[in-house]
């Protein structure tokens, strides 16, 4: 048949008897994919306050050189993609570290963003972007000794 001499080199013999099996294994791969997103899209609720306050202390505890942001919504991993794509072409984001240089965990709607040295994180620029992505930047924070400090990032102007 025609559909095997176009899916085959020239001169090599059809292989269509294979053929159907690689598509349908190939719909089949993509269909379980996109149920697996949507599933996992529903995984995640918005994490209770004492939770990400957890998260965010290990996080600062562990990483140097980084702002810690809280970004309503951020639930699953599909849709995380617009914000990292926004946030990484800010000038202070060292795109080195992490992926593109931000590390995103929908369990607890946690952004860590790498910085580059000396450069510290422009506030509004970050409440601007995550807002062109479609979330809300809700705070950032810091740790002072032990204690994990919440700041609210200056709301938009509409």
């Amino acid at each position: 048949g025609w559909l095997g001499k176009v899916l085959t080199k020239e001169g090599a013999k059809p292989r269509l008897p294979s053929m159907p099996k690689t598509w349908t294994w190939l719909t089949g791969l993509v269909l379980l994919l996109g149920f697996t997103l949507q599933a996992t899209a529903e995984k995640f609720p918005e994490a209770k306050q004492e939770a990400r306050a957890k998260a965010a202390t290990e996080v600062l505890r562990k990483e140097t050189g980084v702002s810690l942001l809280y970004v309503k919504g951020l639930c699953c991993p599909s849709c995380a993609i617009g914000v990292r794509l926004k946030l990484s072409k800010l000038k202070f984001v060292d795109k080195k570290r992490f992926k593109k240089g931000i590390d995103m965990d929908p369990k607890t709607q946690l952004v860590t963003v790498a910085l580059k040295e000396g450069r510290t994180m422009d506030q509004a620029e970050v409440v601007k972007k995550v807002d062109d992505a479609g979330f809300d930047a809700m705070e950032w924070y810091t740790l002072e000794g032990d204690t994990l400090k919440a700041h609210p990032f200056p709301k938009q102007k509409p």
